[in-house]
């Protein structure tokens, strides 16, 4: 097996607590190197699918799967809400606004803090460095 392998073997079983900043900066930079080269071979499976139809593998089935979603317009919105109220339910318990919605509103955060509640979620992924 070559070094580089059992490097990350060795990195990956690592207790994070026994880590130093140079194994998690070498941790993170194989993640990103083995992220790059997943999405190159996803690219090639996703092509190979468009022009063959789908591939079966184990019981996991690669295609392209619809995802379906409701687009409504600002009269469909309101009547929507009607019928809400109609079936005796309150409409705003139902409907939101997406962030980028609230976003084209061109707000501050303290004229929405009036109103809502902020409300901010963390997930664990990498960007790129702010300069």
């Amino acid at each position: 097996m070559s070094t580089v392998a059992t490097k990350t073997q060795d990195l990956a079983k690592m207790n994070p607590k026994d880590m130093s900043m140079e194994d998690a900066v070498e941790l993170a930079n194989k993640i990103s190197f083995i992220e790059a080269g997943l999405k190159g071979l996803k690219d090639k499976l996703k092509l190979y699918v468009e022009l063959n139809g789908p591939v079966e593998a184990g019981d996991l089935v690669w295609d392209k799967h619809p995802s379906y979603s409701w687009k409504f317009t600002p009269t469909n919105k309101k009547e929507l809400s009607t019928m809400i109220a109609i079936e005796g339910l309150n409409p705003w318990e139902y409907l939101s606004f997406s962030a980028a919605d609230l976003k084209k509103l061109g707000w501050s955060d303290n004229v929405l803090a009036q109103y809502a509640e902020n409300k901010v979620s963390h997930s664990f992924r990498s960007k790129k460095k702010e300069n």
